[in-house]
């Protein structure tokens, strides 16, 4: 999912068919001054909302090798930046003890595969692929999103609590196991 296709959606529910037709969009049309300030408003919108998608309702998971030589491991040597440890393993695949600091994390010495959870921090372009768990976020989920934060950062504060509503019942919704959304067949005497 792009920024430029979950950015259509958003166009569609906020009404401006408009700035669907603009060039960073697929269109064919030109933005003007005023639709190019909307645009960058949403891409700051599409960046906070991958931020809490991120950090509060589908953490991103990465593994990676380190080597470690003095039980002292930086977070900031890790390649991506670190929301929270989830697992150590040794080379024999043997789970590690270790310990949580505030800028670092200690382990036995050796070759450890560091399962985590991180956040992104990256400012998003129209062309850019969305970082976040596609396979749990929709683009109608990510859209209504958007659409919420836009709201918010305009100073529309009832329409933006609309949709905030249906973004937390979307996530909720997304989250919520199957069996809790039917209810077994009952009879009654």
């Amino acid at each position: 999912m792009t920024v430029k296709e979950v950015l259509a959606l958003v166009a569609e529910y906020l009404g401006d068919t408009a700035l669907k037709d603009t060039t960073q969009l697929g269109g064919t049309e030109t933005a003007t001054d005023q639709q190019a300030e909307k645009l960058n408003l949403l891409l700051t919108c599409v960046n906070d909302v991958t931020q809490s998608l991120a950090t509060m309702y589908f953490p991103l998971k990465y593994e990676e090798i380190i080597t470690n030589s003095n039980e002292k491991v930086q977070f900031s040597t890790l390649t991506k930046p670190v929301l929270d440890i989830l697992k150590i393993v040794d080379e024999r695949g043997y789970d590690v003890d270790f310990s949580i600091f505030p800028t670092y994390f200690e382990a036995k010495n050796g070759k450890l595969r560091v399962i985590y959870t991180y956040t992104t921090y990256y400012s998003a372009n129209f062309t850019d692929s969305v970082e976040i768990a596609v396979d749990k976020v929709s683009k109608r989920l990510f859209a209504i999103g958007v659409v919420s934060r836009y709201y918010l950062m305009s100073g529309m504060f009832s329409d933006a609590d609309a949709w905030e509503v249906m973004f937390e019942r979307a996530i909720l919704m997304r989250n919520s196991p199957k069996s809790m959304k039917t209810v077994k067949k009952r009879r009654w005497i």
